[in-house]
């Protein structure tokens, strides 16, 4: 879902864009708008699903923005964000059925509970009415029976199947299937539940392939590694089109799931030959399952269907990359590679071959394995590997010129982070950001932001703003300093943001801490 956050100052919108975690609320994209005449542009381009909007605001007010969204969409939820506590404003927020009237300084807690509120209204708004679930159970068992073979083989005993399940389309109906597979490790490590994963699998096929709200035509299985789905998908799309709805598939499962899936398009089909084609998939998906984010059609795939086989000895090149043995790797890879015969089926099995075993190696180390697969470097060498045994031994070296790479930064990660720590300590209280700290340590603002999420389990912001809050804890206790002026000395240019801040970490707001911790001393002595 798309969150649209309104409001004229600007460090209000970046606490909450910096503080929510996206993921966990299923928001898909924050969008920004600083003013009402800009919050409606946005309204009209992007059809936000959730508005959290200030109401005194230049070019056109919070109340106006209000009106505008439910003209143009009646279902959107909305929440207001203000200064403002006047009855006539709270009276036009009940009328159109605003889900919050937050008032400033705000809670962020109080913020991500109205976000939630608003997504499970927006949810159930689109929920599938009662009889609807119980046909999606139905067609779901229908196609799931289809692939296992429990509804025949034959155009009579699929027919005899379908009439008494009273189900509108006959077995000469014309189907494909849309076969997915991708590797869950990584999705399983980020806190997904296996139930949730496989659930949310299924449902965004149906929503991402046929534009349906529900989860009746896809069929969802996994085993210990792998995520599989089987979408089933009319003849009337085009292969275009169907390639087009698969690559938005790819992209959101990848950004949002941590899923990265091989796909494989099967031809058209009358619906009574289902169970064969099914098998003909597995078979042909076992070979490409690895080339995560590929798209590819029947007859079509990126790895031939051969049975060449291929010697490689997998504890012989584990050994090799534990001991950074370049020149013993280098060797033995040569070696296997002279004696292959010259054809593109050959060099495709070994790259397949070689690839698991770089996938068994990544996973086991902790590191995520779409690297193989997204590295720019890697698929540019990849899209050649199997023109010659040339291109193939280039492959493989640099797979383990990889590997290597990703083994030495987790080797210099610790000093990276020495550096940024000792940074922020003496910098906190400045207008710093990760940028700053990133061209101290060397490294890449992104690349610096998920080492200290990794080995410090919070953000750089959330470090920076306990050491800001805990020296503006002392000065409370220590000085006659006003809020304000200490907010400014550690580094806060906006007193709402800090009393945000503090009040997220504390629990309570400066002010009142102040006058508890100071009544508490006074006590004490």
């Amino acid at each position: 879902m798309k969150l649209l956050v309104c409001d004229d100052d600007i460090s209000t919108i970046d606490v909450i864009q910096s503080q929510l975690d996206c993921r966990e609320l299923g928001i898909s994209k924050i969008l920004r708008a600083y003013n009402g005449l800009m919050a409606r542009e946005v309204i009209d381009r992007e059809d936000p699903d959730l508005i959290l909007c200030d109401i005194g605001m230049p070019l056109s007010n919070g109340i106006e923005v209000l009106k505008y969204a439910f003209e143009k969409n009646p279902d959107v939820e909305f929440s207001f964000l203000t200064c403002y506590e006047e009855f006539e404003y709270a009276k036009i927020a009940i009328k159109y059925g605003v889900t919050s009237y937050l008032t400033k300084p705000f809670d962020l807690e109080e913020i991500k509970i109205s976000i939630q509120k608003m997504i499970a209204n927006a949810r159930a708004k689109k929920q599938p009415r009662p009889d609807q679930n119980q046909h999606d159970l139905l067609l779901s068992s229908i196609f799931r029976q289809a692939c296992d073979g429990v509804l025949g083989s034959t155009r009579e005993l699929v027919n005899a199947g379908l009439r008494y399940n009273d189900i509108d389309f006959d077995a000469d109906s014309q189907w494909r299937i849309v076969f997915t597979c991708s590797d869950m490790t990584d999705a399983i490590q980020k806190t997904w539940s296996r139930q949730l994963l496989l659930f949310t699998y299924g449902r965004i096929h149906d929503e991402a392939l046929l534009d349906y709200i529900g989860s009746a035509y896809t069929v969802v299985n996994s085993d210990s590694r792998f995520i599989w789905a089987m979408c089933f998908v009319r003849e009337t799309l085009s292969d275009s089109e169907i390639k087009a709805k698969c690559e938005n598939l790819i992209s959101f499962t990848n950004k949002y799931m941590s899923l990265n899936p091989a796909v494989l398009i099967s031809g058209v089909f009358p619906f009574y030959q289902a169970s064969a084609v099914t098998v003909d998939l597995y078979d042909r998906m076992r070979r490409i399952r690895y080339y995560g984010g590929r798209i590819s059609m029947v007859g079509q795939e990126s790895v031939p269907d051969v049975s060449q086989e291929v010697q490689i000895n997998a504890n012989q090149v584990l050994w090799y990359l534990k001991k950074r043995d370049q020149a013993g790797y280098d060797e033995y890879i040569s070696m296997l590679i002279e004696k292959l015969p010259s054809s593109p089926e050959a060099y495709s099995q070994f790259r397949n071959e070689l690839v698991n075993i770089y996938v068994t190696y990544f996973r086991d180390n902790g590191n995520s394995t779409n690297q193989i697969f997204m590295n720019p470097d890697i698929a540019a060498l990849d899209e050649k590997a199997t023109t010659g045994k040339k291109a193939l031994t280039a492959y493989a070296a640099g797979l383990y010129d990889l590997q290597q790479s990703m083994m030495q930064e987790m080797i210099d990660s610790e000093d990276i982070i020495v550096r940024a720590k000792r940074y922020i300590d003496e910098n906190y209280h400045e207008n710093i950001d990760r940028n700053d700290v990133a061209a101290v340590a060397f490294v890449t603002p992104n690349y610096l932001s998920k080492l200290f999420k990794n080995s410090m389990n919070m953000n750089l912001r959330e470090y920076i703003n306990q050491l800001r809050v805990e020296e503006a804890k002392r000065l409370l206790l220590s000085t006659s300093m006003s809020v304000s002026e200490i907010a400014s000395y550690v580094g806060y240019f906006n007193i709402s943001y800090f009393s945000t801040v503090f009040h997220k970490i504390v629990g309570v707001s400066p002010f009142d801490w102040r006058r508890d911790k100071g009544g508490q001393q006074d006590e004490a002595q």
